[in-house]
């Protein structure tokens, strides 16, 4: 049975847009009804004066948006218009994971599918993956395959589980009938993996089943990581905590219990495309966030960007008759990067100008349509050695059919043709799930993820072998770009014509197609000579630093064409050394130092080394 509950109170929170549902069930409540006592107020759930509580942060992300999100509706309805036959079998898959609330308690009630239909006129459903959707996941199956596709097992006992022991039970039973409960499981990866590891069925050309097709495996890259070991769960960076002691209630006003740490709800990953097509169409979509809250997450996306998502550096080496510049990419998170559902890419942007701001050579230059100029049809290949400037490194996933065609229909995509997503450190073949996250198609590719034929780097280093044409200074610059969906996805969309592709199409027409810039890097380059006698302005050093995050030591390596003093120093991002590396004279040829890092605490560094040739820095990560 479903009821509204009358007595709640529920106060209008900053940045309110539409208001958040208020509604219960036998099973569930919705998050208008956990707003009532855990926003920010006073002295409760704030930081300097700002409201940091659960729904504050979670109401502008994509968890709180997902059975509202309009592209994976269209998707849906892609999947649907090509299998009509099992419409209603696919939406209720879908809404799973997408609508939670309401697709538990559709069961529950003896309904045999959940459907979009059915979630747009239910408040459950409307309000995404919510408040009691995620702490009442009970642990019995957590980590184990049957958890994965949505495999939650919540019952009917309105127990919610919570990260504080010994919590004060009594007002959640009074207000929502709910009882808390402390597990530790609420911290834990395998939370999360219930819903973003998703082994989806395939098809044949008669629509018969042929087997399963690894389509998000972020928790089983994190398992084939240095992340696990470490104890950095998905939660470590997609719910930051901080050690105030914070109260985290509003009711009853007398209670004086605090709790540290807190974990703030903020689930930034990198899906700018959609938060701000939500932020711009809020009315129309029934957002319950407002403009200023998108903002704050999309904020929050660039830092993660900038600071925990990826390293660029740049050496050039100098030939007969070219330079060489290496572009190395580090992925700095606990998954592959793109992770999650394949339609995602990453590619590198180079561009060398001379003294003269004139553009000798560019890879990766987008179109207003988002599309790569230069892209090969039906992919681009992965590249280890790049001529020309329609050859451009995009990281991403591309899956055949049973045919071996590329296709852009999940329920056709049998495997991957090419896999070459940066994977995380420490990632091997050797893994026991490898089979599942497979790199696939990197053509021999003896960089990718290795450094001295040892794996696990969760790198790659491209080179671009230009004709610099003349002599004089050079800029070269490099950029890591992002792209929520390809345009062959979308393109695949457009050809549907279903009323949700419709929909989100519109949408799309109105955003900026541009990627994101997860990172970027510049260096100058002085060429004296097209035979040979070249010089660089800034260094002549590749540095190399392994593992990047890092528990512990890391390995640095570097490489100098003279003998020369040497000052290597880490600082914190304030300017103050930290540590002293190595201060002397330094013989040519590669050198490799061990650093140990523990006695460093979680944070961004930048390690500096002084030369002759100029200064380099590079951002070091530490993960405690």
């Amino acid at each position: 049975m479903r009821y509204i509950i009358l007595f709640c109170l529920f106060p209008v929170a900053l940045f309110a847009q539409n208001p958040l549902p208020v509604y219960n069930s036998s099973m569930f409540t919705t998050s208008g009804n956990c707003a009532t006592c855990h926003t920010g107020s006073g002295t409760v759930l704030t930081q300097n004066g700002v409201d940091i509580s659960p729904v504050t942060h979670w109401r502008s992300t994509m968890m709180a948006n997902a059975s509202k999100d309009p592209l994976w509706q269209a998707v849906v309805s892609e999947e649907t218009h090509r299998f009509p036959g099992m419409k209603d079998e696919i939406e209720s898959i879908c809404t799973k994971c997408h609508a939670p609330m309401g697709n538990t308690q559709a069961k529950k009630d003896g309904l045999t599918t959940y459907t979009l239909a059915q979630m747009r006129s239910d408040p459950l459903g409307k309000d995404g993956v919510s408040c009691t959707t995620c702490h009442q996941i009970d642990p019995q199956n957590l980590g184990s395959q049957s958890s994965y596709n949505g495999g939650y097992k919540i019952d009917t006992t309105r127990i919610i589980y919570g990260p504080y022991q010994n919590p004060f039970a009594q007002p959640m039973v009074n207000f929502v009938n709910f009882n808390t409960q402390y597990s530790p499981h609420v911290n834990n990866s395998e939370l999360c993996a219930t819903c973003h590891t998703l082994y989806t069925p395939y098809f044949d050309d008669n629509n018969q089943m042929a087997g399963y097709f690894s389509e998000q495996t972020p928790y089983i890259e994190w398992k084939n990581s240095n992340f696990e070991a470490d104890g950095t769960e998905c939660q470590t960076c997609h719910m930051p905590s901080i050690q105030d002691s914070m109260d985290i209630s509003t009711i009853p006003a007398f209670h004086t219990a605090k709790h540290s740490p807190y974990y703030k709800h903020e689930f930034a990953g990198g899906n700018k495309m959609m938060l701000t097509m939500l932020k711009n169409n809020i009315d129309s979509l029934g957002v319950t966030a407002s403009a200023e809250l998108f903002d704050s997450t999309i904020g929050r996306i660039d830092a993660n960007f900038y600071n925990k998502t990826a390293l660029l550096d740049i050496d050039v080496i100098p030939g007969s008759d070219s330079i060489d510049i290496k572009v190395l990419t580090t992925n700095l998170t606990g998954h592959k990067l793109p992770t999650g559902i394949p339609f995602r890419r990453m590619w590198i942007h180079l561009k060398v100008m001379n003294s003269n701001s004139e553009i000798i050579f560019e890879s990766g230059k987008w179109g207003s349509d988002g599309e790569v100029i230069g892209h090969d049809t039906p992919f681009e290949p992965h590249y280890d050695i790049i001529r020309a400037q329609d050859q451009i490194q995009i990281y991403e996933g591309v899956f055949i059919d049973v045919n071996g065609q590329v296709t852009q229909t999940l329920l056709r995509a049998a495997e991957y043709v090419k896999d070459n997503r940066l994977p995380p450190a420490g990632f091997t073949t050797s893994h026991i799930s490898y089979d599942s996250v497979k790199i696939t198609g990197i053509n021999g590719d003896e960089n990718f993820n290795k450094l001295a034929n040892v794996e696990g780097t969760g790198s790659d280093i491209v080179t671009y072998r230009i004709d610099p044409l003349t002599n004089g200074e050079l800029t070269i610059t490099a950029e890591l770009c992002y792209q929520t969906m390809k345009p062959a996805a979308i393109q695949n969309l457009a050809s549907v014509g279903s009323p949700e592709s419709i929909k989100f199409l519109d949408m799309w027409q109105d955003e900026d197609h541009s990627p994101s810039i997860i990172t970027s890097k510049s260096e100058t380059f002085v060429v004296t000579s097209t035979e040979g006698e070249n010089e660089q302005a800034v260094k002549d050093e590749f540095i190399y630093i392994y593992p990047n995050p890092s528990k512990g030591d890391m390995t640095f390596s570097f490489q100098l064409k003279t003998s020369q003093n040497v000052e290597i120093s880490i600082f914190n991002p304030l300017g103050e050394k930290v540590m002293d590396i190595l201060s002397g004279l330094v013989d040519p040829g590669k050198q490799t130092l061990n650093i140990n890092t523990k006695s460093l605490s979680t944070g961004v560094y930048f390690l500096v080394m002084k030369t002759q040739s100029g200064v380099r820095s590079v951002k070091v990560v530490i993960v405690r």
